[in-house]
């Protein structure tokens, strides 16, 4: 078996991992809700169709 310090080393990098990973979902879904409200700005602001 390893070290007691080994197994906190892993530890470590596995929270960074998660930590990491969740700071690249959030700022992923940050990006798609800045498009989508940009998008409903464009649709709002397009002028109405003349039929």
């Amino acid at each position: 078996m390893g070290s007691p310090a080994d197994f906190t080393i892993i530890v470590l990098i596995v929270a960074i991992g998660v930590a990491l990973w969740s700071i690249y979902d959030r700022m992923v879904q940050l990006q798609r809700d800045v498009e989508a409200l940009k998008r409903k700005l464009d649709a709002q602001d397009a002028p109405p169709e003349q039929s």
